[in-house]
């Protein structure tokens, strides 16, 4: 029996080998009839709609192209110009925006959040609120602020009609922390949250404009924008499979931890703003050298979490992304070479994503 697992398996099998005696594709980039058919395969296997993938490398995309639909009700392609929700991809431009406030001396990655001497020192804190007042801004970076987890009772998808203010307080009386301050990791898309307000106090200025002005202006990328409930101009339909609903999803609200839109070729330029002191290959950088060192070293509670970046052991920086109807995926690859892909569904409880993140792989191998 050939099953959506295998279909894919075999489509990727069909266009690249990879390994030592083995042929990948001749070309780079790679040849597109093999690209479009290892491509088609992941699209029929899932259901997905709509693909699109960029890679680059230094002041370059190399390749950058869409697959399947963008609206099928208005037979709409995927362009490399369509805008799709990037969710928990997110994070990453947060951090960003994060240490370029403390490039500039606004901030210390040491400074407390809340209570008296906090930056958000204007939230009442409960009773015995000890553990509140010793997070600091690197708590929140590593998700080990103790607590607000986004497993069983996630904040962030507990409450959808309080304006910004009234929310964040609503769960600080409402969700305890589980655990002193940098004892343990826990992800928390309600930790990425309070950094959006923790970016607000500091500079004085809206944490999206604040992102455009500081992270995506000086790396180029005019595009990329703040979702509203109301897809923009250039947005994908998002389509959700079984009981997901994307458009009853509170998006606004989620700005600083999964709240943006962007195309791959945003997210390429991106990473390789971020990394391009590392990288060395021309790309205008974002980061000092010594910065980026800060941001991609893991806590002592996950080792392979740093500030925003996911870490592996061989050096590569990545990170995901998933909401109800959109899935997203972005590497830095240890030298140099960067990509993004991102899909308008998500399917829960299968091998979607992985075999998402496997073909991503199996693509940049073949570069």
């Amino acid at each position: 029996m050939l099953t959506r697992r295998s279909f894919v398996r075999s489509s990727l099998a069909a266009c690249v080998w990879l390994g030592s005696g083995r042929r990948s594709w001749a070309s780079a980039p790679p040849d597109r009839s093999e690209l479009d058919a290892a491509v088609a395969g992941y699209l029929k296997a899932y259901d997905v709609p709509g693909l699109s993938l960029a890679y680059g490398r230094g002041t370059q995309i190399l390749l950058a192209r869409g697959y399947g639909m963008a609206d099928r009700h208005q037979h709409a392609p995927v362009t490399p110009q369509s805008l799709f929700r990037i969710a928990s991809l997110s994070k990453p431009f947060t951090s960003a925006a994060v240490f370029t406030l403390v490039e500039s001396g606004k901030l210390r990655t040491s400074d407390h959040v809340f209570g008296p001497n906090g930056i958000l020192s204007s939230f009442s804190l409960p009773k015995h609120a000890d553990w509140l007042q010793a997070i600091t801004v690197e708590h929140l970076l590593t998700h080990t602020a103790g607590g607000w987890s986004n497993k069983e009772h996630d904040p962030m998808f507990s409450e959808s009609s309080r304006d910004f203010t009234d929310f964040l307080q609503h769960v600080l009386d409402s969700f305890p922390l589980e655990s002193s301050p940098g004892m343990r990791y826990a992800y928390s898309n309600f930790g990425y949250f309070v950094l959006g307000r923790v970016i607000e106090r500091t500079s004085g200025t809206p944490y999206g404009e604040y992102v455009q002005q500081h992270v995506l202006r000086p790396l180029g990328i005019s595009d990329m924008q703040l979702a509203k409930k109301k897809a923009t101009e250039g947005e994908v339909h998002y389509y959700g499979q079984g009981r997901d609903d994307p458009y009853t999803f509170p998006i606004e609200l989620h700005d600083a931890n999964g709240g943006w839109i962007a195309t791959p070729t945003d997210l390429v330029d991106f990473a390789l703003g971020i990394f391009s002191a590392e990288d060395k290959a021309g790309a205008a950088a974002l980061l000092k050298a010594e910065t980026l060192r800060q941001m991609t070293q893991g806590s002592a509670a996950n080792p392979e979490y740093a500030c925003g970046w996911f870490v592996s052991p061989e050096g590569h920086c990545t990170h995901s992304g998933g909401l109800d109807g959109s899935t997203s995926f972005l590497v830095h690859r240890r030298d140099g070479l960067a990509w993004a892909v991102v899909v308008n569904t998500r399917q829960r409880h299968s091998e979607m994503e992985k075999d998402l993140h496997r073909l991503s792989w199996e693509i940049a191998g073949a570069m």
